[in-house]
């Protein structure tokens, strides 16, 4: 978490970054009142913002998604439960549940700040940008150096073009917040962004809608995270001592792990039986129909996903809040074993050695070389598209990724390698784009 303060020192942001994939949440905090705005939280990351409201001695009066998100499950609903905040939501979502509904425009008070609400379509209809004090939070309307894609889920990029000369006109003081970052600029400025973005600079609408006419494959577990952020899927949830106090009674629940073998094989929760989730639609009849059933994962997200899952098969279960790492921070016991790289890490480590040999070989030796640094940048960049890596594919055919069954396992034998598809080069974590 990094923190950022207005220049009126009365507005502190906390930025909550997403290892791994890019995603930025937000808490804006008016400390004159101690009042806050959430924006853009994760699922995996509830925990995270009422610490620090709990840090900043600050209560969570409203909170938001910029848009509906497709490549993360939101932790909208969640922290409105834990903390009792007013969910804002575009007036053109199709979030079901209880919202107030905001278009361009509308405008709400944040302690001694007023907060301003834009229109922002383009990457999806129902888009918004958030004003106050100067720092505008743009969601997937602008990036560093970018924009997001508008080819799927009802964008528009002739929409975006519109939403982006909205922006241009701000002063190129307003600080911009995005909502992903994929250059290593978590924060920049309007100023900036106009002299440097392509997109931004764009200035024919015709060749702005080229630039972005290419599609790529949707993200990941897309059809279930939708479901679940327009509150189409509420799964109930389970703490690790509760969990635990019901274990520890005669007949306690069928613990369900989801992640992936290599993950189960390195420390799970004992007796719980492993299915991951890219195997879990055909092996459901494993689970009993009249089961108690909690479902873990590491940190809650792939959970929720199966949760939902088996409650369209008809299965009840209840999601492990916090996953593995709550279960661990609760002190609780933890099955240990063998520990290994995860793949997701072996094809950062590979490519990136691969890439600087390629550039380090071509500037030394010959530029041919760059052709080796190339070739592995493609890859990252079809992985990153499509969810498929091939090198995550035939790391996980190596012996040292090999997984075994586990001896004295309880509930089942840990299942063979790859769950029943192609792994990727997110397997081993929660769900990405």
């Amino acid at each position: 978490m990094t923190t950022l303060t207005s220049p009126a020192g009365v507005l502190t942001i906390d930025t909550f970054p997403a290892p791994g994939d890019g995603c930025l949440g937000y808490l804006a905090v008016d400390e004159a009142s101690r009042t806050a705005l959430a924006i853009d939280p994760r699922l995996d990351q509830v925990d995270r913002f009422v610490e620090a409201l709990a840090a900043r001695d600050a209560r969570l009066t409203y909170l938001l998604d910029t848009h509906t998100h497709a490549d993360h499950l939101s932790g909208v609903r969640r922290l409105a439960q834990r903390t009792g905040a007013t969910v804002l939501s575009h007036a053109a979502s199709k979030l079901q549940g209880t919202a107030r509904r905001v278009k361009g425009g509308a405008t709400f008070v944040l302690g001694t700040k007023t907060v301003t609400i834009l229109d922002a379509p383009g990457h999806t209809p129902d888009s918004l940008a958030v004003l106050v004090d100067g720092h505008l939070f743009t969601g997937d309307a602008l990036f560093a150096g970018g924009a997001g894609r508008t080819d799927f889920m009802g964008g528009s990029a002739a929409d975006l073009f519109d939403t982006l000369r909205v922006f241009e006109g701000l002063p190129d003081t307003t600080v911009v917040h995005p909502g992903h970052d994929y250059v290593g600029r978590a924060v920049t400025t309007i100023g900036e962004e106009k002299a440097s973005n392509p997109l931004l600079r764009e200035r024919d609408r015709t060749a702005f809608v080229g630039r972005l006419s290419a599609r790529s494959a949707p993200p990941a577990n897309m059809a279930a995270i939708l479901r679940h952020n327009l509150g189409e899927a509420d799964t109930a949830t389970i703490t690790a001592q509760e969990l635990q106090a019901l274990r520890q009674q005669d007949s306690g629940p069928l613990l369900l792990d989801v992640r992936s073998p290599i993950e189960f094989e390195s420390e799970r929760i004992e007796g719980a039986l492993n299915v991951p989730l890219d195997a879990l639609d055909t092996r459901v009849d494993e689970i009993p129909e009249s089961a108690d059933v909690v479902v873990v994962c590491r940190t809650g997200v792939r959970a929720t996903i199966a949760a939902e899952s088996l409650a369209r098969a008809g299965r009840r279960a209840r999601v492990l809040d916090g996953g593995v790492q709550a279960w661990r921070r609760a002190r609780l016991p933890l099955r240990e074993g063998r520990k290994r790289l995860p793949v997701d890490r072996q094809v950062q480590l590979i490519a990136g050695v691969m890439v600087l040999s390629g550039v380090g070989l071509g500037l030394v030796v010959s530029p041919w070389f760059l052709a080796l640094a190339a070739f592995f940048g493609a890859g990252l960049t079809f992985a990153g598209a499509t969810g498929t890596c091939g090198l995550a594919l035939m790391l996980m055919k190596l012996p040292w990724n090999a997984t075994h069954a586990l001896p004295g396992e309880t509930g089942g034998a840990v299942c063979a390698a790859g769950g029943g598809s192609a792994p990727t080069c997110a397997a081993p974590t929660e769900p990405k784009v």
